[in-house]
């Protein structure tokens, strides 16, 4: 075989290695989202990628003064003891990402114990709707309030919760059992 064919022949393998490899990656990334899809919904999933807002919530299920709001979970109801958006806080992107990939989340595994609370909540919010999770660090569970359906979490609960904290929006006492 002359040089001249030889060197076409790798060229045209270097092309159809990488044409090949990207139909595997776009494959791939669209798949990995398919039990979060069924989870939460199309509607509740695009919402936690795209919001137009997000907010941070403290929670105290006890809480007996002044709260500036309550809403009901599974667990019994929980007042907000602070608001505030973290739309715009560096790393979102990140963040708004891992909630909708299924490697975040133990499929396989049980709720194993309703959460007696919760230490704090995300609000995705958007023109349509919103999308409420409260999360129970201690027992790494979640819950989307809208639907009341739980879910356990993995260990990315624990980066999300240094995120947070390296961000300066929580203190680990906000997130941990007294």
């Amino acid at each position: 075989m002359k040089p001249d064919v030889q060197g076409k022949l790798v060229i045209i393998s270097i092309f159809g290695v990488a044409i090949a490899m990207s139909i595997y990656a776009w494959w791939h990334n669209i798949h990995t989202g398919n039990q979060v899809i069924e989870f939460f919904g199309v509607e509740n999933a695009t919402r936690l990628r795209h919001a137009d807002s997000i907010d941070l919530l403290i929670l105290d299920a006890d809480a007996q003064g002044q709260v500036n709001e309550r809403f009901n979970t599974s667990a019994g109801p929980s007042s907000i003891l602070s608001e505030q958006s973290i739309t715009n806080t560096p790393g979102m992107v990140h963040l708004r990402h891992m909630f909708i990939q299924d490697h975040t989340y133990r499929w396989d595994q049980g709720v194993p114990e309703l959460p007696s609370s919760w230490a704090f909540a995300l609000r995705f919010k958007d023109s349509t709707g919103t999308t409420t999770l409260v999360f129970a660090p201690a027992n790494y569970v979640v819950e989307h309030v809208e639907t009341g359906k739980l879910l356990l979490m993995g260990d990315l609960l624990d980066n999300l919760i240094r995120y947070l904290t390296e961000s300066k929006l929580i203190t680990l006492d906000d997130v941990t059992e007294p």
